[in-house]
């Protein structure tokens, strides 16, 4: 899965003085803040706060300036709310009010956290073994921080769902990524998430509501309409899973994904009977991707079960011309000179099977 990071746009805050009156605390506090003595700074805000209760910009400066660059984030949300219960509208510091003030600043702080999860997250995918497992640990404690930023954030879930199921944890992978889409239910990522993450953990019926989703979300998406098209397959809904892989093809201009499709397809209507479709899909599949053994393979069992001996004779010749050591390939060319009435032939075939079982 492709990981974009959030687009960090700088927040700056400037500490003013102001010309009313304000209390001897606050000012104090403020000096201390311009001279970067934070520990100081922390002791008058809140000795301010008791002097100056009705002024909401005191709870803000505490909550950006201490505890939000000391990621003390439940103590800066605290603050925070602290700051807009007083009052969410009135203007502070260079004139924005508390609201967007308090929005902009989880928001900086929130972007850091994620992004440095994501940079972490990323770094983990050339390791191997437990030091890949401690990074991505890694990367889970900047999302947990993200989380305690801003609860409010799908994209939080959807990467710790992510991180827990590289770990194995799929049970609260799947707890995850329901949260994040039950936070943005129209998110189209999510939802795909969601549907990959319960189709791996084996739960394609809870999987499909999310697939579903997310094409409607996003209809000429070839990667989720692939996804749904397998779900409906797995869960034995032959009919469905036909007609998606049909649109999934329509949706995709990559010859080597439609080589994919039209295999698949191949699969589906040799299982239901339809021998001739199978073998159309197969034959295309084989035009897109002439080397794609698979669909050699399927052509010469589609060719087979339709009792076109010949045809799946040449097939098989080809994939022991491509595959020379595969004993398969061997008995299935026995099996068709035996249809043909080549007994003779068909033993020699059997022989030589033998000798890569």
């Amino acid at each position: 899965m492709q990981m974009n990071r959030i687009t960090h746009f700088s927040l700056l805050f400037v500490v003013l003085f102001m010309i009313s009156c304000t209390s001897e605390e606050y000012t104090s506090a403020k000096l201390y803040l311009q001279q970067n003595e934070y520990e100081k700074a922390e002791k008058f805000l809140i000795k301010a706060m008791v002097v100056e209760p009705d002024n909401p910009e005191i709870p803000f400066q505490l909550g950006h300036y201490i505890y939000g660059r000391s990621g003390r984030w439940a103590e800066m949300n605290e603050a925070f709310d602290k700051a807009l219960a007083i009052n969410p509208q009135a203007k502070i510091l260079d004139g924005k009010t508390v609201e967007e003030f308090v929005k902009m600043s989880r928001y900086q702080f929130w972007t850091d956290a994620y992004n440095n999860g994501v940079k972490t997250y990323n770094s983990a995918k050339d390791l191997e073994g437990e030091e890949k497992n401690e990074t991505i640990k890694n990367a889970i404690k900047e999302f947990n921080s993200a989380v305690s930023i801003k609860p409010d954030e799908s994209f939080n879930y959807t990467m710790l769902s992510t991180c827990y199921y590289e770990l194995g944890e799929t049970d609260t992978s799947a707890e995850l990524i329901t949260k994040a889409v039950s936070i943005s239910p129209d998110d189209f990522n999510a939802n795909l998430t969601a549907g990959q993450i319960l189709t791996r953990n084996g739960r394609p019926d809870d999987a499909l509501l999310y697939l579903e989703k997310a094409v409607e979300l996003e209809p000429q998406n070839s990667s989720a309409i692939r996804t749904l098209a397998q779900t409906y397959y797995d869960i034995g809904n032959t009919d469905a899973s036909i007609s998606t892989y049909e649109r999934a093809i329509n949706a995709t201009g990559d010859n080597k994904t439609k080589a994919d499709l039209h295999f698949n397809l191949g699969i589906l209507y040799n299982q239901v009977g339809e021998f001739d479709a199978a073998e159309d899909h197969f034959t295309t599949a084989l035009d897109l991707n002439p080397n794609d053994v698979e669909a050699i393979l399927g052509m010469a069992q589609t060719f087979e079960s339709n009792g076109k001996w010949r045809k799946a004779e040449k097939f098989y010749k080809e994939l022991i011309y491509l595959e020379p050591e595969n004993a398969s390939h061997y008995r299935g060319i026995a099996r068709v000179l035996l249809q043909q009435g080549k007994p003779d032939q068909a033993q020699r075939y059997y022989d030589k099977s033998k000798k890569y079982e």
